[in-house]
């Protein structure tokens, strides 16, 4: 009986301390501290201990205010035709009307639209960089510039629609505004802190904190348009208005333009690595555009079904699925169906990563690239050459091919001669029967078709309504499609 009550004395006095051992340890207080702040259930702190606990976080009041005198709000305007009988219909629906009803008179007008974006100085001269789609259109572009209450004229001096970055210049006579340094994005890792800083919602100079949660972002389409990505990708709050503004490192250095967001999720936003841009900004001060390099190949992803086909072991890659008449690739021997797995010694991990990367090696540099052909590993060298833009190619669309609804390019490769579809209308009998982008036209009627003369003579020989049998190869198939040909 004695040891039994010993034992729940010991038990009593152990829950009644330990509480205040364990926070004494913790906190380093004297349990006296403590003692009205604690019960049965849960423990408090006092207010002393509280403000003793509070971990500090440096504060971006510096940082803030280093770069918001540099900070851009633009401000566009651009002349848009409406049609005063049907402005608030949706797009499209102009031809619907037009079609049945032959006699209205479809007046137009002129209505302005006004846009919002961001921007940063780079440069004491007045240059400074903002996104190709805040100024894309634009009439008319106003700058307001840190806390001056002034607007300034802004002029583009070029711009790169591929990577979104736009080079534009203040008009003023002042040669000292402030300026955002250009930091180096090669440096940053996953887990560093960055700061979005802009205008979301004309809410100016508001800022966004967050970890850099990913780099090589280059599956993004911001607004569904293609183009050179390679985004640094941010767990910060960015929304509309921010487009353009800078994304700062904690030493204050631009590391990226804020540029987009996932549609898919909250929190989430891409900015273009500076990198990139310092590349393309020389190109954009002397000649308004970027002249990018490239092996003359087009390309696309290894699929899993594609690599077990060939013998692959792994999906790493990309596939040449044409390889363009007398172009660097061309003369380098690069192939149809060759699967390219390193550029430049380093490896390529998908159809994106190559076009990046061959994108911005320069033009006239020499590099070696492996590829893989028939089971075997080759490595051949090539020199990258200035490619034009598709739509900088003469498209050809004549009297035929207009009728049912393509525009094409000759095409050559080391094995056939066809004519490459490059546009189509998605309603056009072309369309209809199946014909996609990229397909290269062999024969049509039995005919083969090895340029566009001869495919245009087949067409206009064919009768009204008649039908065209087309012989088409598309990747690493070949396919036989019947377009029947408009009544005219």
């Amino acid at each position: 009986m004695r040891f039994n009550e010993t034992m729940k004395k010991i038990a009593f006095l152990l829950s009644a301390t330990l509480p205040l051992i364990f926070l004494t340890g913790f906190f380093g207080d004297k349990p006296s501290v403590l003692s009205s702040k604690t019960n049965d259930i849960w423990v408090e702190l006092s207010q002393e201990q509280a403000k003793n606990a509070i971990t500090q976080i440096p504060s971006l009041a510096p940082l803030v205010n280093r770069a918001k005198p540099a900070v851009l709000v633009v401000t566009t305007e651009s002349n848009n035709q409406v049609n005063q009988f049907n402005s608030q219909l949706p797009p499209g629906f102009d031809d619907f009307f037009r079609f049945f009803s032959p006699g209205l008179d479809f007046k137009t007008q002129e209505r302005k639209n006004t846009g919002l974006g961001s921007g940063f100085m780079i440069h004491p001269s007045g240059l400074a960089l903002t996104n190709n789609h805040v100024i894309e259109g634009a009439s008319k572009i106003r700058i307001k510039i840190g806390n001056d209450l002034k607007e300034y004229e802004g002029e583009i001096v070029g711009t790169d629609p591929d990577t979104d970055v736009a080079l534009i210049q203040i008009k003023s006579n002042k040669k000292d505004w402030p300026v955002i340094p250009l930091g180096n994005s090669s440096a940053v890792q996953i887990g560093d802190f960055a700061m979005a800083i802009g205008n979301p919602f004309g809410l100016e100079h508001s800022i966004s904190f967050g970890p850099v949660s990913a780099r090589g972002r280059r599956d993004i389409q911001p607004s569904g348009k293609k183009g050179l990505f390679d985004f640094i990708q941010l767990s910060a709050p960015i929304n509309p208005g921010n487009s353009g503004g800078a994304l700062l490192n904690m030493a204050g250095e631009v590391i990226g333009i804020n540029t987009a967001i996932s549609a898919s999720g909250q929190g989430i936003a891409f900015a273009i690595p500076i990198d990139q841009v310092k590349y393309l900004l020389p190109q954009l001060k002397k000649d308004g555009k970027a002249s990018r390099s490239g092996m003359g190949v087009r390309i696309e992803n290894v699929s899993p079904e594609l690599a077990k086909e060939i013998g692959l072991s792994y999906t790493h890659g990309a596939l040449v699925k044409e390889v363009i008449s007398n172009s660097a690739a061309f003369r380098a021997g690069v192939q149809p169906g060759d699967v390219i797995t390193e550029f430049d010694g380093r490896t390529v991990s998908d159809s994106s990563y190559l076009q990046v990367e061959a994108g911005l090696a320069g033009v006239g540099k020499s590099v070696p690239i492996k590829l893989y052909r028939d089971g075997k590993v080759l490595i051949i060298k090539l020199v990258l050459e200035a490619l034009p833009k598709e739509e900088s190619l003469k498209t050809i669309s004549p009297k035929g091919l207009s009728d049912i609804g393509i525009k094409v390019l000759d095409y050559q490769d080391q094995f056939v001669k066809g004519v490459r579809i490059v546009e189509i209308d998605s309603q056009s009998p072309a369309a209809v029967a199946g014909l996609e982008p990229n397909d290269i036209i062999l024969k049509v009627n039995n005919q083969i078709t090895k340029d566009t003369n001869a495919l245009v003579k087949t067409i206009q020989k064919t009768s009204s309504s008649g039908l065209l049998k087309m012989l088409v190869r598309r990747g690493t198939s070949t396919l036989f499609y019947v377009v029947q040909k408009p009544e005219l």
